[in-house]
């Protein structure tokens, strides 16, 4: 049945060539600034504790960008983090509606995007049926407006509906490699 896996195939085509080992790891994609990250998410996703982890855990420095002046928060703490202490930058949702920052954060830094259902993130607020309802519908809402967002400026992705200490372990791995 694995046969095909084996076998070596010739492509007429010189643009058409790849080699792929089994031995070696495939090369990696280059990621701009080794030393920032940002966490992309929906509020109560887990940014701020997955934040505050990494920070911890990189020795580096945890930040939010504000809503109102985000793009000269950005710029201040971009030339902090040039004496090579990694930045985790949290980045509001709404923030992202900007194709200039979405630009700005992609190409100065590596995007962690916390994905969580609207189910995961209703349930952590332990509230009432009747507040969770209306928090999921404004979830729901808020996901389908911000996922293509959240989409066009990942590099790297978390799946965050699971317990709190599994995400952040994920989250780690994910930034180490």
């Amino acid at each position: 049945m694995t046969d095909f896996i084996r076998r070596e195939f010739h492509v007429d085509d010189p643009d058409k060539t790849a080699t792929i080992r089994q031995d070696v790891p495939a090369p990696r994609p280059a990621m701009p600034g080794g030393n920032v990250l940002y966490i992309i998410g929906l509020e109560g996703s887990g940014k701020t504790a997955v934040a505050a982890h990494l920070a911890q855990a990189l020795g580096g420095a945890a930040h939010v960008l504000p809503l109102d002046g985000a793009g000269a928060a950005l710029e201040a703490i971009l030339s902090a983090a040039q004496n090579g202490s990694p930045a985790i930058i949290e980045v509001p949702h709404k923030l992202l509606t900007s194709e200039g920052l979405r630009a700005r954060i992609s190409q100065s830094g590596r995007v962690l995007y916390l994905m969580a259902g609207v189910e995961a993130i209703a349930a952590r607020q332990g509230k009432s049926p009747e507040e969770e309802t209306r928090l999921r519908e404004r979830l729901g809402r808020q996901r389908t407006a911000f996922e293509p967002l959240f989409m066009q400026s990942l590099h790297l992705l978390v799946m965050a509906d699971g317990p709190l200490e599994q995400v952040l372990a994920e989250a780690l791995e994910r930034v180490r490699m």
